[in-house]
């Protein structure tokens, strides 16, 4: 657990320093790695939710996190005034708004919806652990994707973007794999002795 906890944390200050770098720390909502915790023989990941003091959410705002390998059927979870949407299908990106990567539609999208009163972003916090579901993966993939949907203060058009996010790693770790090397030797040299005759 301590080794997830660790590997975790990294991806997690991978994924911040990539935003920065990248620009994308100026989205209006961004859902934040929290922790992958082993739940059973699945893993239970978290997100918190930073809101910018500049935005105003408003019933019918949202957040996806695209491409959320391994999804545990019906484990999403949000705090009050959230719905959860898991889907299957293509979830296309608010207007104006290009994912890279693309959105796999063979993987589940979880989308979150605000379903409260208007609150303006600086009052808001999701909490720790307030958002997240289970995967059947405990890796993490620095590569993932959000995309998300809210209003500006004051009024005005409404404010939609992506970034970067932490989501499970369909790839296996690398200590599975060096469990299938003592049965990959022997029929290697099967393999070689065959092709010699």
């Amino acid at each position: 657990m301590r080794h997830l906890r660790s590997t975790a944390a990294f991806g997690a200050f991978l994924a911040a320093a990539a935003l920065f770098a990248g620009g994308a720390v100026k989205a209006q909502q961004t859902p934040v790695f929290d922790v992958v915790t082993p739940n059973g023989g699945n893993f239970t990941w978290s997100y918190n939710l930073d809101v910018s003091p500049t935005a105003l959410m408003k019933s019918g705002d949202y957040f996806t996190i695209y491409d959320f390998n391994g999804y545990v059927a019906g484990s999403a979870f949000a705090p009050a005034n959230w719905s959860i949407n898991d889907t299957l299908t293509t979830t296309p990106p608010p207007p104006g708004v290009t994912l890279f990567p693309a959105d796999n539609p063979s993987v589940i999208n979880l989308t979150f919806t605000y379903t409260g009163p208007d609150t303006i972003g600086s009052a808001f916090f999701g909490g720790v652990d307030a958002f997240g579901a289970d995967s059947t993966f405990g890796k993490a993939n620095l590569g993932g994707v959000f995309a998300y949907d809210n209003h500006p203060v004051g009024g005005g058009r409404i404010r939609t973007g992506s970034g970067g996010v932490v989501i499970p790693s369909a790839v296996p770790e690398t200590s599975s794999l060096m469990l299938l090397l003592p049965g990959l030797v022997p029929f290697g040299i099967m393999l070689r002795r065959r092709a010699r005759k």
